[in-house]
């Protein structure tokens, strides 16, 4: 079928009837919804989601084991065989408009838990929304991300592309829409959330692949709570804090490769520090 505007699905925002009575606070406030998308716009971004391959290839990254490979939205927006259905979904998901969406559900649950915010980063409505890698923090106030991602075949043994951790303490929130192929009959790969231990802990950190730190912490100081499933079209979305603790878990050996759309908003300082 000839792709033209009158061919293709129509957008829909993955946070569409999603309510603050959807949000669980067990073990930080999250969502988790099933069915996020109506199933016809899920299978035309399904069939044309690029390959750790093709990813790996555009942006230098050569092919290992579990690995993950980004495709973010202004590398989506630039490629001429990209689908013109993904141009459409990561633009809206990277859009003002997806940022109040965002709002309306969390920001009481973002300002409980990280009160200090909008005196760090100025009113959370009032903020300048940008797309990354297309605008920049002079002229904006934060910018965000929709990023078709995938974590390689796992080869040699199974292995957990990351434990449990907290996001960076810059970004305001963190979601994954989880692509799962029809076949995919591997085990694991489910996000695992968590809660501390009693007592002391602490963060290593190590340096990401974009040049900032990543905060890792031992599986000794924190406990499993719960564990949502890597099933196809689902989103799991959460804004980011010192509890927002959660992993991926061990994958089988396996040559299907994890698919995901990663979302993020990205803001010019850190909201927290973590205990180092």
């Amino acid at each position: 079928m000839t792709d033209t505007p009158e061919s293709r699905p129509a957008i829909t925002s993955l946070l569409a009837g999603v309510t603050k009575a959807d949000i669980r606070r067990d073990p930080f406030p999250h969502v988790v919804v099933r069915d996020a998308l109506p199933q016809e716009l899920y299978d035309a971004l399904a069939k044309s989601m690029p390959t750790a391959e093709y990813i790996g290839e555009r942006i230098g990254k050569p092919i290992t084991s579990n690995e993950r490979y980004n495709y973010m939205s202004e590398m989506i927006l630039a490629d001429d065989t990209m689908a013109q259905v993904w141009k459409d979904f990561v633009t809206y998901h990277a859009s003002p408009a997806f940022y109040e969406e965002f709002l309306d559900l969390f920001q009481e649950d973002l300002l409980a838990n990280l009160p200090e915010a909008e005196e760090l980063v100025g009113p959370l409505r009032e903020l300048r929304v940008g797309r990354r890698n297309r605008d920049a923090f002079e002229t904006h106030d934060i910018l965000l991300d929709c990023t078709a991602v995938i974590n390689s075949a796992v080869t040699g043994r199974p292995s957990a592309y990351r434990g449990p951790h907290v996001d960076k303490p810059h970004k305001l929130f963190g979601g994954l829409f989880y692509m799962r192929l029809p076949e995919d009959d591997a085990t694991g790969g489910d996000l695992v959330l968590y809660k501390y231990r009693p007592g002391a802990h602490k963060f290593h950190t190590s340096a990401s692949e974009y040049g900032d730190n990543r905060f890792d912490i031992d599986p000794q100081y924190v406990e499993e709570v719960t564990t949502v499933p890597y099933r196809s079209n689902t989103l799991v979305l959460y804004p980011i804090n010192p509890l927002a603790l959660h992993g991926v878990s061990v994958r089988s050996l396996t040559e299907h490769q994890r698919r995901f759309i990663a979302l993020v908003g990205d803001l010019p300082r850190q909201l927290f520090d973590l205990a180092l």
